[in-house]
């Protein structure tokens, strides 16, 4: 039996592989027989001189894993380009568009992880600078507003 990840000879009764370490599916029995009688795929025979190392590497030489395929997740997680940083900053100086886009952005269910955690990020720093602008203008409307009445009883 061999590993459907990397090739390489498993032992009977084997959940793991040891060269890669992915999980094997369990084999039936019926299963086995069907598989041991198939003919197997043609490999060149080795030759007098080759040692069993260099069959096993030349049947791994030959052996083409499977590629996973792409699912829905994978295309949310990818990096983004920076082409698309340089769109998303200038979509950021369209005044309220810029506020629009970061809630789209960052409580969207198909956007990408690193837009959605961007917009997250940036609409934190929105709120924090909100509540200090606020703050700050009652600071100074308070203090204009003793100097300018300060004088009148």
């Amino acid at each position: 039996m061999f590993c459907a990840n990397c090739g390489s000879k498993l032992s009977e009764g084997a959940k793991f592989c040891g060269g890669c370490g992915a999980k094997t599916e369990p084999v039936h029995s019926a299963y086995t027989a069907s598989v041991e009688s198939a003919p197997m795929r043609s490999s060149p025979a080795p030759s007098v001189n080759t040692t069993p190392v260099q069959t096993a590497q030349s049947y791994q030489q030959t052996y083409a894993s499977p590629q996973p395929k792409a699912y829905f997740g994978q295309m949310r997680d990818e990096p983004l380009r920076v082409g698309q940083y340089i769109g998303m900053f200038l979509l950021m100086c369209v005044p309220i568009l810029n506020i629009i886009l970061l809630f789209i952005w960052g409580f969207g269910s198909s956007t990408n992880l690193n837009k959605k955690n961007f917009a997250r990020a940036a609409l934190i720093l929105c709120a924090i600078m909100l509540i200090f602008w606020i703050a700050a203008g009652g600071i100074i409307t308070g203090f204009l507003g003793s100097i300018m009445g300060g004088g009148y009883y």
